[in-house]
């Protein structure tokens, strides 16, 4: 690496930063262990897991949250490293289910109003 001038642990350090972004890709919710075990560092050590967690927030690669208590990860947005057909469908997906409950939503919301509607004229 120093042939190219870079530095060992940085390289590693981003490597690790994208490994956990193809992980919060996969998943909304990634416990500490998973962490660990793709990152291949002690699973024992929240504290190591956590620093890679900021790391990967801090470079903007990925938007989420740590719940301490339960030790899991909850992921809200993340940067994937490649765009291909998995992706597509995980999209669609994720796409129609938030177009089902959007229309759960509007569908509560006309029956309430209808409810509403026939005790004001009674």
């Amino acid at each position: 690496l120093g042939k190219w001038n870079l530095d060992a642990e940085g390289c590693r350090r981003n490597m690790r930063i994208l490994s956990l972004c193809s992980l919060a890709s996969e998943h909304e919710e990634i416990p500490y262990q998973s962490i660990a075990e793709t990152l291949q560092i002690d699973v024992a050590d929240n504290k190591q897991v956590e620093a890679q967690v900021i790391a990967a927030v801090s470079s903007g690669l990925l938007e989420a949250k740590m719940d301490q208590l339960s030790k899991k990860v909850l992921v809200e947005r993340c940067v994937v490293r490649q765009f291909d057909v998995p992706q597509w469908k995980t999209l669609q997906q994720r796409l129609q289910s938030w177009k089902d409950n959007v229309g759960s939503i509007l569908s509560a919301l006309e029956q309430a109003e209808t409810s509403a509607a026939t005790a004001a004229a009674t």
